[in-house]
């Protein structure tokens, strides 16, 4: 069976003649660049072929709007784009295409949430912040929960986000933090005590690992720790980043102001 042409139309129709990934118009100069990629692979032996399809694999359903350069990638790197990645993909480009005509409102309210964190978090300066751990950090990085938790309690309505995909980058974002901040600011037991794992703020409030009064193993465990969860903090933070620099450019990332 070949994609019916109800199927491409609808597909096309939905991505506004798109690359979900890279939002790449795909006619230029009157020329067709577009390649209409199978989520799960037409046969079993394609690109995530031996994933179950309940449907026709030629259906809509399994199809994605992708530029040739991102149809590569995808079927060269499975392990990067499975499935339900794929399928996130899909819905968040739709979304937000319908979403400038058809949710107009709940796309405003996702800029608005975005922009007031933006205003109040040193967003920009957020890996810079992190570049001397697991020896110290700068008090600024805090203000990443700080935040988060004022604006969702004075917000509700804001918050979770409308778009699928804004809203899951957030999240894993979000969640990258407190698992590296709780560490940080947590506390260790030591012969029948707690010893926070990082002292009180300097004068330019910066914290440093309390390594003379934590013993060897203890921090041994710290910076293996805290080196893994930097790393899923970073992955997460340029992740976001990307997404809001290609999706929102209404959001203005660097609007922070020290006070």
């Amino acid at each position: 069976m070949s994609i019916s042409n109800p199927e491409v139309k609808k597909l096309y129709g939905l991505s506004a003649g798109r690359c979900n990934i890279c939002k790449k118009g795909l006619f230029e100069n009157e020329v067709h660049i577009g390649q209409m990629a199978h989520v799960i692979g037409r046969s079993v032996d394609g690109p995530r072929g031996r994933d179950v399809l309940g449907g026709d694999r030629d259906s809509y359903e399994n199809l994605i709007l992708l530029c040739a350069n991102h149809h590569i990638e995808v079927d060269q790197n499975t392990e990067a784009y499975p499935v339900n990645r794929l399928l996130e993909i899909k819905q968040s480009h739709e979304y937000l295409v319908a979403s400038q005509f058809e949710h107009p409102k709940e796309r405003l309210r996702d800029i608005n949430f975005i922009n007031l964190f933006m205003e109040f978090v040193p967003f920009t300066r957020l890996q810079s912040l992190t570049h001397n751990l697991p020896s110290s950090i700068n008090l600024d990085f805090s203000l990443v929960g700080d935040m988060f938790e004022a604006l969702t309690i004075d917000n509700p309505h804001l918050y979770p986000l409308n778009d699928p995909e804004l809203n899951q980058k957030f999240n894993n974002f979000i969640q990258a933090y407190f698992n590296l901040w709780n560490v940080i600011s947590g506390y260790s037991e030591v012969e029948g005590r707690h010893q926070a794992n990082f002292s009180q703020a300097t004068e330019r409030m910066n914290i440093h690992m309390e390594k003379i009064h934590l013993p060897y193993d203890v921090v041994t465990l710290l910076i293996d720790s805290i080196g893994k969860l930097n790393s899923d903090f970073v992955a997460a933070y340029l992740e976001l980043t990307d997404f809001l620099r290609k999706n929102y450019k209404e959001v203005n990332l660097s609007s922070y102001r020290k006070p």
